[in-house]
């Protein structure tokens, strides 16, 4: 009988079209404010909902959710962004970017952009004047620092970035600038083409570029911008946990929210 249940859970959640954006998020009985960097309603508004509430299902019937989800998991750019973690960076994108002085976007880790493809899609229906800037290599992964660092569990080299290229001129996502090379050599110029992030996506796994994403991007964050981190939380990615430990040390932070993926903000104001 479970699996019965489980199986009907499953088809209808395929197979209706989805018709009812999200609208708001659910009101929480706690107090909204503003301390050691953070808003923790903020967080466990989103966090909470999505792990406990219904927020999850009403996200996965909101058409414009549906319609980034398809992009982001075309077969040719598939992400490997669980669907939880495309969901937050989907309610943070609509109902959070708003109330920033910018809404572009970067992503540090592209690997095949199905998750740059994803964001791009949100903006261009959101903010069609906002865009999104995507680092990679996009030939695998650099040297690996072993006292920090644990040999990934994929060197992410099955990529190719004419391709993701070519899906998102298909897709009509002019929005989207994909920038080739380390993220250490390439970060600086694109900060001085974009000039301000309210969200940065730091979705690589060694120490070494986690520092220097976070570290970089602080200086051309809007106030009160979103960092997520992708890896923090995974077992196999410790130098990416030590780098967020280092920024809370460093800059006297607490995170924002933990599930279903690391946010810190960034020069967030009192809320007085």
């Amino acid at each position: 009988m479970a699996i019965a249940r489980r199986v009907v859970h499953h088809l209808k959640r395929n197979l209706i079209v989805p018709t009812v954006p999200v609208a708001c998020l659910p009101a929480l009985d706690m107090a909204r404010v503003v301390e050691r960097g953070r808003c923790a309603y903020d967080g466990y508004q989103r966090g909470s909902a999505l792990a406990h509430g219904t927020l999850a299902e009403e996200v996965w019937n909101d058409p414009l959710f549906r319609k980034a989800l398809a992009v982001a998991r075309l077969p040719q750019v598939r992400t490997m962004c669980t669907e939880p973690r495309l969901m937050n960076l989907f309610l943070l994108t609509k109902f959070f970017l708003k109330d920033l002085a910018s809404q572009n976007v970067i992503e540090y880790g592209t690997y095949r952009g199905g998750g740059a493809l994803f964001m791009a899609a949100l903006l261009k229906e959101l903010y069609p004047g906002a865009k999104v800037w995507a680092l990679d290599t996009f030939e695998g992964m650099p040297e690996v620092d072993a006292r920090v660092d644990l040999p990934p569990p994929d060197d992410f080299a099955a990529t190719n970035l004419d391709t993701i290229r070519f899906t998102a001129a298909g897709l009509g996502l002019d929005n989207v600038t994909f920038v080739k090379g380390l993220i250490q050599d390439t970060a600086q110029t694109v900060y001085a083409e974009a000039g301000s992030f309210g969200l940065a996506h730091i979705d690589v796994v060694l120490h070494s570029a986690v520092k220097y994403a976070q570290d970089s991007v602080w200086e051309v964050m809007a106030p009160g911008g979103y960092l997520v981190y992708d890896d923090a939380t995974e077992p196999t990615c410790p130098g990416a946990t030590r780098a967020v430990e280092e920024m809370i040390e460093g800059r006297g932070l607490s995170i924002e929210q933990v599930w279903p993926q690391v946010v810190m903000r960034a020069k967030l104001a009192s809320l007085d």
